[in-house]
């Protein structure tokens, strides 16, 4: 047994490769992390000066020191005034989109400059960009809630990769409008035109091996015919049920969120932000059994576009690969003659506001009745950036009036139910070793999350400082 104290392991050996290049690291053996205060995820007190166990990418033991004696062949890693915490999951995200505007031009069009087929194939090219976002971030599992066709293919990439974060992937969404923003040889919007091809896109996703059903349910311009569109999302979740894929649904208006219920809705994945969620959501949310997944910042990103002005210093911009960096950094400066009137920008900063206000409303109501709450940041929207834009969500969490406990377990062990990942989400004995240190306590505030010393993915472990990009 070596014994090694945490702050040389962080500029020592294996773990100071900086240059080395992720995908070269040697099999990890196995390490016992000793002396950290051990928050595992289910809900419980933190157990201190505790012993983590990992090998073979699992957890072999977590516990007290009395419970967990460190194997004679393991690695001691004395982690004394750390905490550990199970990695984040994050439940809605979309490597179909770049994190700025080139990957939405309906948020601003500057495909001029940046033709959208040129985008979408180099985030085909090189998702393994963000891939090391969401480790820099301590996320170790996602949940891809609607792109194009080859977002499947990264389930199979990622499945037991110690370089990636574990993704699943719900494939292209079924939309109740017939929205523009697909290529024209793939579709990431399947327009649900009929009961037929609602039916046949739901077997097919089946067939090609998604995790899920995702509709995206915006009502078509007034008046809507309700009874038409409601009805075609009630045969995608019976075609679900079904073929056994989870339903989950973008549904933001109070009216359609009930409807998605009541057509067997596992997942909401966002806030209600139309108005007060009421007895009834509750009541229907708790007999199906769903997640509720708040994306509460994700709307903020669009008004900074429309300002003309990111707030960088709220997204560890080191986690953030630098050409997404230098775009994010070049929103002050874009299109200016595009800018909205004072005057509009004023009156979009309002409801966005508003809409921030009834999520953090509505997040407390529906946490306090017992419907689980799950983290998802929709990143991929424009200045939602993979990885760094989780802590801003687990922040407005907290703000919602959730306890920092609370917002800790929505990130791991429930997010990973509703994303229905095996085995993570937990640090318990058994499950993936996917772990994050910190050097501050979560429990006393959410916002110590950030303060990452170490990221542990399938027991292969990496600096902080590392996975960040220069």
């Amino acid at each position: 047994m070596t014994r090694l104290a945490l702050v040389p392991l962080l500029v020592a050996g294996r773990l100071a490769a900086q240059e080395m290049p992720l995908a070269r690291r040697a099999p990890p053996g196995p390490m016992a992390f000793v002396g950290a205060t051990l928050v595992d995820g289910m809900g419980g007190a933190p157990v201190p000066n505790a012993v983590v166990v990992v090998r073979d990418g699992r957890i072999a033991c977590a516990g007290r020191r009395t419970d967990c004696p460190v194997p004679a062949d393991a690695d001691s890693v004395s982690a004394a005034g750390k905490w550990i915490i199970p990695g984040l999951i994050d439940t809605h995200v979309h490597f179909s989109q770049t994190g700025w505007v080139d990957g939405r031009p309906d948020a601003l069009d500057l495909r001029a400059q940046h033709p959208y087929p040129e985008v979408e194939a180099a985030l085909h090219a090189d998702p393994e960009r963000f891939f090391r976002s969401y480790l820099c971030s301590g996320v170790t599992s996602v949940f891809d809630v609607g792109g194009y066709p080859w977002t499947l293919e990264l389930a199979g990439r990622t499945a037991r990769s110690t370089t990636a974060p574990r993704v699943v992937a719900a494939g292209p969404l079924l939309s109740t409008v017939d929205y523009w923003l697909n290529l024209p040889d793939q579709r990431q919007f399947i327009y649900m035109a009929d009961e037929t091809t609602v039916r046949e896109s739901v077997r097919a996703h089946k067939a090609w091996g998604a995790a899920a059903i995702k509709v995206w349910y915006i009502m078509p311009p007034q008046p809507p015919d309700t009874a038409r569109v409601s009805a075609l999302v009630h045969a995608a979740g019976d075609e679900a049920r079904k073929v056994g894929l989870p339903l989950i649904v973008h549904a933001t208006g109070l009216w359609e969120a009930k409807d998605a219920l009541r057509a067997g809705a596992r997942v909401l994945v966002h806030s209600v932000f139309s108005a007060p969620v009421d007895e009834e959501f509750l009541t229907l949310a708790r007999r199906q059994g769903a997640f509720y997944v708040p994306t509460l910042t994700v709307l903020d990103g669009y008004r900074q576009v429309a300002a003309r002005h990111f707030e960088g210093d709220r997204q560890p911009l080191a986690c953030v690969d630098p050409a997404t960096r230098a775009k994010a950094l070049a929103t002050d400066t874009v299109a200016l003659a595009q800018r909205p009137t004072s005057a509009a920008l004023e009156q979009r900063a309002t409801r966005a506001a508003q809409s921030f206000a009834q999520g953090l409303a509505n997040l407390k109501r529906v946490h306090d009745a017992g419907i689980p709450v799950a983290l998802g940041s929709d990143a991929g929207n424009p200045l939602t950036l993979h990885g760094a834009s989780v802590f801003m969500e687990l922040e407005a969490m907290q703000a919602a009036g959730l306890a920092p406990l609370d917002v800790l377990v929505a990130a791991t062990r429930n997010a990973a139910r509703a994303a229905e990942l095996d085995s993570v989400g937990t640090v318990t004995a058994g499950a993936v070793a996917d772990l994050v240190v910190l050097d501050a306590d979560p429990l006393a505030d959410s916002r110590n999350v950030r303060r990452i010393a170490l990221v542990v993915r399938r027991g292969q472990t990496y600096t902080r400082r590392e996975l960040e990009y220069r």
